[in-house]
């Protein structure tokens, strides 16, 4: 498989531009590590409506093997996982000594995160799992 490029990306937002919203997170961060300043880009778009994100554990907690959230601030609500001052499920998995990563991020609002959390299964959409979502299809009027 050839290694990923920049080639043919209109928009450097990690959620949004189907390229980069089909390596995953950590290939696309690495991808545009250097050329962006901003550590987790986003379009405006995204920044406004917020984004939902799904963390992967590097093991288990429990039952647990990942977390799925919304926020409109992706650095700041990842800060506050960070620092224990996130969600629950965060503080316990950090207090038990389990690391986890940023795998993926979708547009929308924190009612498509409760849709995605109702269908279940985040191992289903998540990258460093070994899923690997296809680019979405833009349709184009005729």
């Amino acid at each position: 498989m050839p290694a990923p490029s920049l080639t043919g990306i209109r928009s450097l937002c990690l959620s949004c531009e189907p390229t980069l919203a089909a390596l995953g997170c950590d290939a696309a961060l690495t991808l545009l590590a250097g050329t962006v300043a901003d550590p987790f880009p986003l379009c405006r778009t995204c920044r406004r409506t917020g984004v939902v994100y799904l963390l992967h554990f590097t093991r288990p907690y429990r039952h647990a093997r990942h977390y799925l959230g919304w926020t409109r601030d992706l650095p700041a609500r990842l800060a506050a996982h960070e620092h224990g001052t996130g969600a629950r499920l965060l503080q316990v998995v950090t207090a038990a000594g389990i690391e986890w990563r940023l795998a993926r991020v979708w547009p929308g609002d924190r009612g498509r995160e409760r849709a995605l959390k109702r269908q279940g299964g985040a191992s289903r959409r998540c990258p460093l799992c070994g899923v690997h979502p296809r680019p979405a299809t833009v349709r184009r009027a005729a």
